[in-house]
């Protein structure tokens, strides 16, 4: 089995490259336990087929080697983790797939985002390899090690956040036969993961930021994961050291919101997708309709643009915000036809707005050469405002933190006078700037479940959606060929 795993990572590594400033991964004729890895450029070859599944291209990290096509953890598309945590929201309509507004049952199948679970074995794997390497210097294995587990409790998070506590592989003595296995406990799942990032801390990069380790993970990576388990699992007490350690990171919010988006190693961005020919960023793919040539002042490519913001989310922004520069209600075609919500709509107005955020060039665009923003330092602000106020209450420091964020998109004059005569009015209000600080960067679900919303939501749009929606059903084809040893989640 063994001979297996490290043949499936060979002919990864050589199929597959994560590019960070095009770094490319090299391509090794043949190797085994005895002989590699043995450098430090080998063994990040093997990091660098970890790395690939966190990528935005759908169509890139296929390795073929289970038989069904997979979505990487980013991709814009309707699969992965973004887009099972956006298309399901308040935040996000889809043309295409009318299964995501709650008309899932146990047969709603997400095994094409489900099978890149597999990577947290081959995590534990290359864990052990490095662990028993005596050829790479101690200090640059510990490195490594530490973005291996990052990399591992992170791919955790985002099943877990799907599905619950799926079945993993953390013990490397069960990488000899690897088979079904019970679901662990939420208490084991949850440790699992907190072990990883605490232990992967200290021997973290401090920032990415503008290095040649840009794209890598990082001490703020890890540390952002931690405050949002706790915070999700209602622990905010513990959730706290973890955010304000990210403001001691150096880390800021940047003047202008437009320039998160477009300039990549900007001070606000923890961590992104990063740029590069081989990225194959599907964001105007996705989100600009094939009637669209001019939008937000930019020229772009006509795509597919099947990804739009519900005008009623659309309506939460004032007027005056300058967020919406990148929100737009109306755009030219290429044969210089207008369209607007209030005129010609064309085929895609009538479902919302078009997300545009990336303000690029159309040379960057049509390559798909942008970076995509997953963690950033407002995440944390809001984050600190939310844990101050379950903690302390609507207090004057929870107050100003949430004003950092309104203040920078203009809409102070929006907080309600009484926000603080309550923990709920607060909440409420905080809930609903999140979704326009942060839309379409993947938080959108966790939030609205920790805030108690989701169903809510889904029944208020008049969806089919029950409490135990908040998790999705184990793939079918788990279940099938587990036996019965996977079981699904309660309600399906």
């Amino acid at each position: 089995m063994k001979t297996k795993i490290i043949y499936s990572l060979l002919v990864f590594c050589m199929t597959v490259s994560f590019n960070s400033c095009d770094l490319d991964s090299k391509v090794y004729s043949s190797f085994a336990e005895t002989n590699f890895p043995k450098t430090e450029e080998d063994a990040e070859s093997l990091l660098t087929g970890l790395y690939a599944y966190f990528k935005c291209n759908s169509g890139a990290v296929n390795d073929n080697s289970n038989g069904v096509w997979c979505w990487p953890l980013f991709t814009t598309g309707y699969g992965g983790w973004l887009g099972l945590s956006e298309m399901t929201t308040d935040e996000i309509y889809n043309i295409e797939h009318q299964e995501i507004f709650f008309n899932w049952g146990s047969a709603f199948d997400t095994y094409s985002t489900y099978t890149v679970s597999r990577n947290i074995s081959r995590a534990t794997y290359i864990l052990d390899v490095l662990d028993k390497s005596n050829e790479i210097p101690e200090e640059t294995r510990k490195g490594l090690m530490a973005e291996t587990k990052c990399l591992r409790a992170w791919l955790m998070f985002c099943f877990y956040d799907l599905y619950g506590p799926i079945p993993v592989v953390t013990d490397p003595t069960k990488l000899e036969n690897i088979k079904y296995e019970p679901r662990p406990s939420k208490e084991e799942y949850f440790n699992q993961m907190v072990k990883d990032l605490t232990e992967a801390i200290p021997y973290l990069y401090d920032k990415t930021n503008n290095t040649e380790n840009w794209g890598k993970v990082n001490k703020g990576v890890a540390s952002m994961l931690l405050m949002k388990l706790y915070m999700n699992d209602h622990q905010y007490d513990k959730a706290l050291p973890y955010a304000e350690s990210l403001t001691q990171m150096g880390y800021s919010l940047a003047e202008d919101y437009s320039k998160v988006f477009t300039e990549e190693h900007n001070n606000e961005n923890i961590w992104s997708v990063p740029s590069g020919v081989q990225m194959g960023n599907e964001w105007f793919f996705y989100m600009i309709p094939p009637t669209c040539a001019e939008v937000c002042g930019i020229k772009v490519t006509p795509y597919w643009g099947v990804t739009m913001m519900p005008w009623d989310f659309y309506d939460s922004y004032a007027k005056d915000d300058k967020r919406l520069a990148g929100i737009a209600d109306r755009y030219t075609g290429p044969d210089g036809a207008f369209y607007s919500r209030e005129g010609n709509q064309g085929e895609r107005l009538p479902y919302g707005a078009i997300m545009v955020k990336y303000l690029l060039p159309k040379d960057l665009t049509s390559a798909g050469n942008i970076p995509l923003v997953i963690c950033r330092y407002a995440d944390v602000i809001l984050s600190l405002a939310e844990i101050e106020n379950e903690l302390n209450g609507p207090t004057d420091k929870a107050l100003g933190y949430l004003k950092q964020i309104t203040d920078r998109s203009g809409v102070t004059h929006t907080i309600p006078l009484d926000i603080q005569t309550s923990k709920e009015k607060f909440k409420e209000f905080l809930l609903a700037e999140r979704g326009r600080e942060l839309y379409f960067e993947g938080w959108r679900r966790q939030d609205m479940i920790r805030f108690g919303k989701y169903i809510e939501y889904g029944q208020k749009m008049g969806y089919p959606a029950k409490d135990h929606m908040v998790l999705f059903p184990i793939p079918p084809k788990v279940i099938i060929e587990s036996g019965g040893v996977v079981e699904n989640n309660p309600g399906y």
